[in-house]
């Protein structure tokens, strides 16, 4: 019950976190639009689409719409896709935080540096020793005879569809955000 009840509250922590990356991605977006998207791309949409490919797999499962194949293979594959694009992610909010810790001279943003370089490290050697038994499931759940590819791509299409709406609006309040600190100048 503790382990289902922590599995939750990191959920809710990551929708959090990556609502809050697409709300700023739009304020970066309104100054330079490369980085505003790169931001919002690794920082705030894959981020929210993986968290809701595990919520959408776990309810269509537990309401018997997905085989256990079907299961296995979302949570493997969603593991090595959108693993990969949180490490990337990790790299670069680290390199952001040592950039303003370098140039802020704060303290806490120092803080903030250490964590994010230690838990880029720690998702990326969670990535680098699950890859193969992630991989090692995908193919045989897609081996299996009650895989069924058409429910895999509902599953994914429904997530992605979520993570994007959310993920766009809070883009689209940080851009108007910004957009309305500018027409006060």
């Amino acid at each position: 019950m503790f382990g289902l009840l922590l599995a939750i509250i990191f959920l809710v922590i990551d929708i959090v976190i990556s609502i809050w990356n697409s709300y700023n991605a739009g304020k970066i977006y309104a100054y330079r639009k490369g980085l505003g998207g790169v931001v919002y791309t690794l920082g705030g949409f894959l981020p929210i689409s993986y968290v809701f490919v595990i919520i959408v797999t776990v309810i269509f499962a537990y309401l018997g719409y997905l085989s256990f194949s079907d299961v296995v293979f979302l949570l493997s594959f969603s593991f090595l896709f959108f693993g990969l694009a949180i490490v990337m992610w990790g790299i670069i909010a680290t390199t952001f935080s040592f950039i303003a810790t370098v140039k802020g001279k704060d303290w806490k943003a120092g803080l903030i540096t250490v964590y994010n370089a230690f838990a880029t490290i720690f998702d990326a050697y969670e990535y680098i020793t699950g890859f193969l038994s992630a991989w090692k499931s995908v193919r045989r759940a897609i081996d299996s005879s009650d895989f069924s590819i058409i429910d895999v791509i509902a599953v994914i299409a429904i997530a992605v569809g979520i993570g994007f709406v959310i993920s766009y609006v809070a883009f689209k309040e940080g851009l108007k955000s910004e957009q309305k600190v500018r027409y006060i100048f």
